[in-house]
């Protein structure tokens, strides 16, 4: 299983952001790796927002200087997630 954890100021507005991240990687890797990945979103303030893969810190936008764009998680999870071609018996 892999875990995706966005954390995201509530007062700033980006939940929203976050939501709307959450949406566009389900819709790119569908059903089939949907059941590989757990994405949870969390809560916080100060202007944070974070990504953490698999307990390691993947994006900052304090550190980045910016948000992340989809592409940018998807570079990281296309590490993490593959799916075995199964063979026809």
């Amino acid at each position: 299983m892999v875990d995706l954890e966005i954390t995201y100021c509530q007062p700033c507005g980006h939940q929203p952001r976050a939501v709307d991240m959450v949406s566009q990687l389900l819709a790119i890797y569908g059903l089939p790796l949907n059941r590989k990945l757990t994405i949870s979103l969390k809560p916080a303030d100060k202007g944070v927002f974070d990504v953490v893969l698999d307990g390691q810190l993947i994006f900052s936008k304090h550190q980045q200087g910016r948000f992340p764009t989809v592409d940018d998680l998807k570079k990281q999870l296309d590490q993490k997630l593959t799916i075995p071609l199964e063979t026809a018996q």
